[in-house]
């Protein structure tokens, strides 16, 4: 009897049942799971997707993201007792329309109200670059995204 109670037990871990998922690593993409949760509570996603808004920009142990404008998600998933932060920034190119939901942002087919990347700036954080747009500053990797407002 033990050894059923043991057998399914994994089979729920496996499966995902366990309210468990694939956190993503430094550089790889992710996705939302719930854009209605007011949580962050991302998981991995191929980044080619149309799925992988963000990617991962750094993992953080008992420290917060670097300045700028990051989602970040804390997790202590870990085997150790130290929580991680996960710091996302924006995966997104010029061009790309968005659709704000809650703390999040959604790739949208561009229209009646969405929100238009309009430059992205790789090896520099700076919000006068974008002259009135709403803008999202990185410290790493360095880079400026310009959005409609």
């Amino acid at each position: 009897m033990k050894t059923a109670v043991v057998v399914a037990a994994l089979a729920l871990l496996v499966s995902g049942c366990s309210g468990w998922h694939e956190q993503a690593t430094v550089g790889e993409c992710a996705k939302q799971i719930d854009v209605n949760d007011t949580n962050v509570d991302m998981t991995e996603v191929d980044c080619s997707s149309q799925e992988a808004v963000y990617r991962v920009s750094s993992r953080e142990r008992r420290t917060m993201c670097p300045t700028g404008d990051y989602l970040d998600e804390t997790s202590n998933r870990t085997r150790k007792t130290d929580k991680t932060r996960y710091c996302y920034v924006l995966n997104v190119q010029e061009g790309d329309c968005l659709k704000a939901v809650n703390q999040y942002f959604e790739w949208v087919p561009c229209g009646t109200g969405t929100r238009k990347v309009t430059k992205v700036v790789e090896g520099v954080s700076d919000r006068a670059l974008c002259a009135g747009d709403d803008s999202k500053i990185y410290l790493q990797p360095q880079k400026t995204i310009c959005i409609t407002r």
